[in-house]
């Protein structure tokens, strides 16, 4: 097994400092690739012997034969990226192939019970405002739009004329997307949302992603390796499968699936 099969195994049994360098690793294996155990323990506030314990625990002698497999396997997934291009005839399928084992991959690691919650805390809300910035908020355009049409209380948030998150209360709630690089403005208006007492759904692509602290629900989509483009198809797949879900528990399924309505008034 590669570095991601071995942590991916030997994380229910790690400690709480020992997931925490797994989750920097499933996030950006590239880091532990490049840089020594005393600077990847500086980078993550830990000890550079935590670094050293982490690797053992996952089944390797030390930190070099560790970064050594993770060099060998982001080399390795490389040529595979390659390989797709080359084979000219079939390369759109064989990208939309890679994309869904991402999303079935993306599957298995979704805390689905968080899912559960954040179906919860949408519909009891009373406001709902959709934020993203950057390639962000693609995600939050698409979602906000949808999820309007459902919950009929939900604006997405103009980061060019909005002035901040006004509303008071928990039964007001702000959605942010949040995927690397992060932005500083989204962490400001969950910052802004949190003192205001609102309800935070932070949905982001790593428990690290400095945007965490501050939801009362996060939901991380973690697929290592992969670059902005491979993490969108299991984003927008993953989203459909909540704005479905919702929709049937508001028994408004024909609202995302109409049979009879073909213009936009």
């Amino acid at each position: 097994m590669n570095y991601y099969n071995r942590t991916k195994e030997s994380y229910p049994h790690l400690t709480k400092g020992l997931k925490r360098i797994a989750e920097a690793l499933l996030a950006n294996p590239i880091m532990f690739a490049t840089y020594s155990a005393k600077k990847n323990a500086e980078t993550l506030d830990v000890s550079e012997t935590m670094v050293v314990r982490f690797c053992k625990a996952i089944g390797y002698h030390g930190y070099r034969e560790f970064q050594l497999d993770v060099q060998h396997s982001l080399l390795s997934l490389k040529l595979d990226s390659d390989e797709l291009f080359k084979k000219k005839e079939n390369s759109f399928e064989s990208i939309m192939n890679v994309d869904a084992q991402n999303i079935l991959q993306a599957s298995s690691n979704i805390d689905w019970n968080i899912v559960e919650q954040i179906v919860e805390a949408l519909i009891k809300a009373k406001e709902i405002n959709v934020v993203g910035y950057y390639h962000s908020f693609s995600y939050a355009h698409w979602f906000s739009f949808i999820l309007n049409s459902l919950l009929t209380n939900t604006s997405l948030y103009r980061p060019e004329t909005d002035i901040g998150i006004i509303k008071k209360g928990k039964e007001h709630c702000v959605v942010i997307f949040s995927f690397y690089r992060y932005a500083i403005d989204s962490i400001r208006v969950a910052e802004e949302a949190k003192e205001n007492g609102n309800t935070v759904i932070i949905i982001t692509d790593s428990m690290l992603s400095p945007i965490c602290h501050l939801g009362d629900y996060v939901l991380s989509i973690q697929i290592a390796q992969k670059s902005m483009l491979e993490k969108s198809p299991v984003t927008f797949s993953l989203l459909n499968s909540i704005l479905l879900h919702l929709a049937k528990r508001m028994e408004k399924v024909e609202l995302v699936n109409p049979i009879n309505k073909y213009y936009i008034k």
